[in-house]
């Protein structure tokens, strides 16, 4: 019995996935289902609930379902020239303006209608979620 409610919410979970709009550095717009960001790591330390970054020097994991669109704005200055600026609009509250954290492979990965898809976080300009129906 154990054994099949664990089958049961693996096959799950994709039902909950997040889809977004990815538009990259060249303006292409495509939209990516099932969608996570690839942090790397010898256990793959992969982000499916939204993405990593700075409130201070706190680490935040912002949701997808409470976010309107990221923006990338290019690199931040010193103390950290490592780290990504991004503007992220929330579905409630102000403009954000913050770094994503730097750790790893920083890639968004998920799947499009011709198969699966990666990009690098420093080649994307806007993120979308889009809204579960």
């Amino acid at each position: 019995m154990r054994r099949s409610i664990i089958l049961v919410l693996l096959f799950i979970r994709p039902a909950f996935a997040t889809d977004v709009k990815i538009t990259d550095i060249t303006n292409t717009a495509i939209v990516v289902h099932e969608v996570f960001i690839d942090y790397g790591g010898l256990m793959g330390d992969k982000e499916m609930d939204g993405i990593r970054l700075y409130q201070g020097e706190a680490i935040v994991t912002a949701k997808w379902s409470n976010i309107q669109t990221i923006t990338i704005t290019g690199k931040a200055a010193s103390p950290a020239p490592d780290r990504l600026k991004a503007d992220i609009v929330p579905r409630k509250g102000a403009r954000i303006s913050t770094t994503l954290l730097n750790k790893g492979r920083m890639k968004l990965s998920g799947k499009t209608d011709l198969g699966d898809y990666a990009i690098d976080l420093d080649k994307v300009r806007v993120i979308e979620p889009l809204q579960q129906e």
